[in-house]
């Protein structure tokens, strides 16, 4: 599901980069107040690539199992029709 058009944020894979630069930033960051920004920044991106993980994988789920449901539909027409 990726595509050229696609923004970072609207993939879990995006999501992740941009919470290991989140962190790199905290971690490099002189100011306390921005490295608990920054680290806060870093737990909703994390949030966010695992929701849309869970996200794709009940859709893909979801799929198989319509798909499965069609071709067993067919099959069972053909056996009636045969």
């Amino acid at each position: 599901m990726s595509s050229a058009k696609r923004k970072p944020e609207d993939s879990a894979e995006g999501c992740r980069g941009l919470e290991r630069d989140s962190r790199e930033r905290a971690a490099a960051a002189t100011s306390e107040h921005m490295r608990v920004v920054l680290e806060r920044s870093a737990d909703t991106w994390s949030a966010r690539a695992q929701l849309l993980n869970r996200l794709e994988r009940n859709f893909l789920a979801r799929a198989v199992k319509i798909q499965g449901g069609r071709s067993g539909l067919a099959s069972e027409k053909a056996a009636d029709n045969g």
